[in-house]
């Protein structure tokens, strides 16, 4: 079972783990992560790959983790964020063993990490029956790599027809502009009566976060008037909500607000990314020539300072146009290669996180035996098509947060099956059972 929340972020990836994860006796069910779980507890026995069954923080929820074991299932716990640091002393260990311990799962479990660092980090508290952690990067720094550009190929073509030369401006202000996953976090992780010190520490956390969202708004607009020979592409991030942007923006001449399909194309076919210090910045790496970490002094500071490791660093608008102006292609220094890739194994080019968590599947299933239950297949495909529309796709249409689903396409993943075939070397057949939900297995 792999779920996916936001489709922009983890479709492309999730296929390729599908890819690898198919056998001719083992079929992959992949799709909306509400669908994919209410399949999976009507089975005994199964695999699941995710992290959407625990909810972590100072209470975590462990109950649709508890209903899965109860049924047979083996989890692979995969981060979808794992924070990006720079260092062991910039690591706020509480904080992120909040977002997720080892000792939430059982012994038959698996705990997929990121990189040496986290592994160290989980190891450091396991229990004795705390299940095995292995280091086995994210797929999402899979399809990175320029073998696999091919999988975006037909999209990054199209974009740049549509736009020409452009630069890309990428933003993450979930906690400034959508003031609910704002006080999820927060409530998640310090409780809905935090006073002193705590309460004065997410008051900050929101007014950086706004502080610096202004700033890219200033950025966009500046931008345009000094290369007007470029378009100018900013992109939110899926957990904000573009009317904050269109608000201001919005028929400003050669500027877009745009958040369609996954970042991976745009960034392939953009000439400069401008980012804010996130992931984005490293996936860019082998895919966009020019890459600014723009980080204007705007007081309090919560940076995640590996990003800054590719690319340059600029603090001022002039400095960021100068650096457009005047800049060199972004190279990835060796230092900076082994920094990155204990926190990311995959970010180096020998290692495929996709392909150890292929064989980490393939190990666990054989060690249980899945069985349907209450009911035949059939009934179980009449419940799967009864998921018709995903939970954050019915709010957009109220006007709350972006759509998160929109890429579940039939004839654009089975276009992607088809590229992943020949990478993959195997046959591989999908069958849609509902609008989001796909099962992908291999002849």
């Amino acid at each position: 079972m792999f779920p996916i929340e936001v489709t922009s972020r983890e479709l492309d990836a999730r296929l390729l783990m599908a890819a690898h994860c198919a056998a001719p006796e083992r079929s992959v069910f992949l799709g909306q992560d509400r669908g994919v779980y209410r399949l999976a507890r009507r089975w005994r026995g199964g695999i699941y790959v995710g992290k959407q069954v625990l909810v972590g923080g100072m209470k975590p929820n462990l109950a649709k983790y508890r209903v899965l074991k109860g049924r047979g299932y083996r989890v692979l716990f995969l981060a979808e964020e794992e924070p990006v640091f720079g260092e062991e002393g910039e690591l706020d260990r509480e904080q992120f063993l909040q977002m997720f311990h080892p000792n939430w799962l059982d012994g038959d479990d698996v705990v997929c990490a990121w990189g040496d660092f986290s592994a160290e980090v989980f190891r450091s508290v396991a229990g004795p029956d705390a299940p095995a952690i292995h280091v086995t990067g994210h797929p999402r720094f899979d399809i990175i790599k320029p073998e696999l550009a091919c999988l975006y190929e037909t999209e990054t073509l199209a974009i740049r027809q549509r736009f020409g030369k452009f630069i890309l401006l990428n933003t993450k202000f979930a906690l400034a502009s959508n003031l609910p996953a704002f006080l999820s976090v927060k409530n998640a992780f310090t409780g809905q009566n935090e006073k002193g010190d705590t309460a004065e520490y997410w008051l900050n956390f929101h007014c950086y976060h706004a502080r610096l969202q202004t700033a890219y708004i200033e950025l966009a607009n500046r931008l345009r008037k000094e290369f007007p020979d470029h378009h100018i592409v900013l992109r939110p991030h899926p957990g904000e909500d573009p009317a904050c942007y269109n608000a201001v923006l919005g028929g400003i001449k050669n500027l877009s607000v745009l958040t369609e399909g996954s970042v991976l194309p745009w960034l392939a076919a953009a000439d400069v990314l401008v980012h804010t210090g996130c992931t984005t910045g490293l996936e860019a790496c082998h895919l966009t020539p020019r890459i600014i970490q723009y980080a204007p002094d705007v007081g309090y500071v919560f940076e995640q300072h590996l990003p800054s490791l590719v690319g340059a660093v600029c603090k001022t608008l002039d400095e960021v146009v100068q650096e457009i102006r005047g800049g060199t292609r972004a190279v990835v220094e060796p230092e900076a290669e082994r920094r990155i890739s204990r926190i990311i194994a995959n970010f180096s080019p020998q290692v495929m996180s996709s392909e150890r968590i292929g064989a980490l599947v393939a190990a666990a299933a054989a060690k249980i035996t899945t069985t349907v239950m209450r009911g035949r297949l059939a009934e179980l495909e009449h419940l799967a098509r009864s998921l018709v529309q995903p939970r954050n796709q019915r709010r957009r249409k109220a006007g709350g947060v972006p759509k998160k689903f929109e890429l579940f396409d039939r004839d654009a993943i089975t276009a992607k099956l088809r590229v992943l075939e020949q990478l993959v070397n195997k046959k591989l057949h999908c069958r849609f059972i509902s609008r989001y939900l796909v099962e992908i297995s291999a002849a």
